[in-house]
Formats: structure tokens, C-alpha cells, sequence
């Protein structure tokens, strides 16, 4: 776990309830969940306000083994969940990003690693 893009899913969830959100259904491999949006397909909502949401917007490019992918669920069908193991070595060339919106037409804030998780009060949401 770096705790940036990987956390345990109970302090994942900590974090979001702190920052005043509330945490759906994150992706959890070997008992980690994963915070970086490559791993959830577009428009999935990770969390959720009184007032807005946090869903996974853009599109990835990966490169492992040689090969290049345009999402982690290609990687993960080509090598399988032992991919997970090695996630050092994925080169993410295009990232998707969490993006925060009050109903899915603006745009507030983005970011991609946890510790950039903003507070429900300071953007308003």
C-alpha cells in the first residue's frame, strides 16, 4: 500500500468521512481498495454529499509487459488478478481522474490520489 492510490478499505473509508463524504463501493483486491480511478469505469460515483459527488471521469493508457492497454479491466482480462501484484510496474500514460461535480454538468474540482480528497466544505458540495 502506498496510501495514495492503495488503502485499506476501513481507513478509506475513514478518510471520506472526515472529508464529509460518504464512500459507495470502492474496488478491493486481497483486502486493499484502490483509490486511483484507472481501476473504475467512467461515471462510477466513489462518493457522495448532501450536495454533490465524486465519480471517475477521462480514460486510461497503460503500458505492462510490453503491451499497451486502454483500461485496467483489459490489463486485468489479459494476465488475470496476478497483475495487481505487480501494479509497480504499470506505466500509466493517460489517467483518469476523480472529478467532483454538484449534479454531473459542472465542474468543480479534480484530482487522483487520496490525499488530494478535498473537504465537502471547501468545495461546497
Amino acid at each position: 500500500m502506498d496510501l495514495k492510490t492503495t488503502i485499506s478499505e476501513g481507513a478509506m473509508k475513514l478518510m471520506f468521512e472526515l472529508n464529509g463524504w460518504t464512500l459507495t463501493n470502492p474496488f478491493i483486491h486481497e483486502g486493499v481498495a484502490f483509490v486511483k480511478p484507472d481501476f473504475y469505469p467512467d461515471r462510477f460515483v466513489i462518493g457522495t454529499s448532501k450536495k454533490g459527488y465524486i465519480y471517475a471521469g477521462g480514460h486510461s493508457r497503460i503500458t505492462y509487459r510490453g503491451r499497451v492497454f486502454d483500461s485496467v479491466n483489459e490489463l486485468i482480462d489479459m494476465y488475470g488478478n496476478s497483475a495487481i501484484d505487480n501494479f509497480k510496474e504499470w506505466l500509466f500514460e493517460v489517467e483518469k481522474e476523480w472529478v467532483v461535480t454538484r449534479d454531473g454538468s459542472d465542474f468543480i474540482y479534480s484530482f487522483t490520489t487520496l490525499d488530494k480528497l478535498p473537504k465537502t466544505t471547501k468545495v461546497r458540495c
